[in-house]
């Protein structure tokens, strides 16, 4: 069943309406996953079609702000 609801949209084309939604919730900081969910499509479909049109969607949180400190840098403090 949960199958079904995931693909809700399968082979249906991307409207303009849809293809706004998608670009205010990527601007938004939406996640990938909860961008699927809202917009009842598959992470696949939502990433190739924010790819298609050039945004960069985040699938998780932590990519790219991890910031490592270098063991080099507390040597030279301590």
């Amino acid at each position: 069943m949960a199958s079904r609801m995931l693909r809700a949209r399968h082979n249906h084309p991307w409207t303009a309406e849809a293809d706004a939604d998608l670009a205010a919730r990527i601007a938004r900081g939406d996640l990938l996953p909860d961008i699927a969910r809202a917009l009842e499509r598959s992470q696949e479909a939502v990433r190739s079609r924010a790819n298609i049109l050039r945004l960069p969607v985040r699938s998780s949180p932590g990519r790219g702000r991890r910031v490592i400190a270098s063991p080099l840098a507390s040597a030279a403090e301590g």
